[in-house]
């Protein structure tokens, strides 16, 4: 069919051109998906640095998961996956960076309660 406009720009008859599949064209909330994701990273690879990632993975979790609230009132954001990766990748980085704080205030006990005894 040389001419024609392809099948997605065919407005049908019951289809409005303000229309989409018979639902309205709306704005999608924005959301701090790709900001909470972007901080999990960091915090992640911060927890490996005596714990400092947990600076950036508690505030990424808090924003990924308002991010997650907002997607899952809609079906179909574009952010969702986004937003699900980070509330994963920061719970990560949140225990991984607890696990190496707890590691390192034993150490301090340690060397303190070492340094007591006479060792």
């Amino acid at each position: 069919m040389q001419g024609a406009p392809p099948p997605s720009q065919v407005i049908q008859m019951n289809q409005h051109p303000g229309m989409v599949q018979n639902q309205p064209i709306g704005i999608l909330p924005s959301t701090n998906a790709t900001t909470a994701l972007i901080l999990s990273i960091i915090g992640l690879v911060g927890a490996f640095f005596y714990g400092l990632g947990l600076f950036f993975s508690i505030p990424s979790v808090v924003m990924a998961n308002k991010a997650k609230q907002i997607t899952n009132q809609i079906p179909g954001h574009p952010d969702s996956g986004m937003a699900t990766a980070a509330v994963v990748v920061g719970w990560v980085g949140v225990v991984i960076g607890g696990l190496y704080l707890f590691m390192i205030i034993g150490f301090i006990f340690l060397f303190f309660f070492a340094l007591d005894s006479g060792f």
